[in-house]
C-alpha cells in the first residue's frame, strides 16, 4: 500500500480543488474554473488543444461553453488520488462525462485527468491538467 503523503489540511484542500473544478465548469462559473489554474497553468484537451495562462483559459471556455450547442454537462471526477511533496503535488482522477439537453442526461465519455498541482499562497491549484479519453 503507498504511504499517504501531505497534511490531512493539504489533501482536503486538494480533494476540495478538484470538486470546485468540475462544479465551476458545469455551472458556467468559468472565472471560478479559471482560478482553479495558477497563473501560468496549463489545460490540455484532446479534443480542444493546449490552452495556457488565464486570459488564455477563459478564451476556452468560451469555445467549450459555445460546443454544449445549448445544453450543459456534467463531469464526474472519481477515484481521485494523489501525492504531495512540499508544495508540489502530482494527481490522476476518472471522469464520467455527461452531456445536457432538453432534460436529458447522456453519457458522452470517459477517460481521466492526468494533474500536477502547486500551493501558492496556501491555496493549492493546478499547475496541468491534461485530459483522456478512452476509446
Amino acid at each position: 500500500m503507498p504511504k499517504i503523503t501531505g497534511t490531512p489540511d493539504d489533501r482536503e484542500q486538494i480533494r476540495e480543488l478538484y470538486a470546485r473544478y468540475a462544479i465551476f465548469v458545469d455551472n458556467l462559473h468559468f472565472e471560478e474554473w479559471v482560478n482553479t489554474f495558477t497563473p501560468d497553468g496549463v489545460f490540455e484537451s484532446p479534443l480542444f488543444g493546449k490552452f495556457q495562462g488565464h486570459d488564455t483559459l477563459r478564451k476556452f471556455t468560451q469555445r467549450y461553453h459555445e460546443s454544449w450547442n445549448g445544453g450543459g454537462v456534467r463531469h464526474m471526477m472519481v477515484n481521485v488520488s494523489f501525492d504531495i511533496t512540499g508544495d508540489t503535488a502530482t494527481g490522476f482522477c476518472n471522469l464520467i462525462y455527461f452531456s445536457i439537453k432538453g432534460g436529458k442526461s447522456e453519457l458522452s465519455a470517459t477517460g481521466g485527468y492526468n494533474d500536477t498541482l502547486r500551493k501558492v499562497n496556501g491555496e493549492w491549484l493546478f499547475t496541468h491538467r491534461k485530459v483522456f479519453v478512452d476509446k
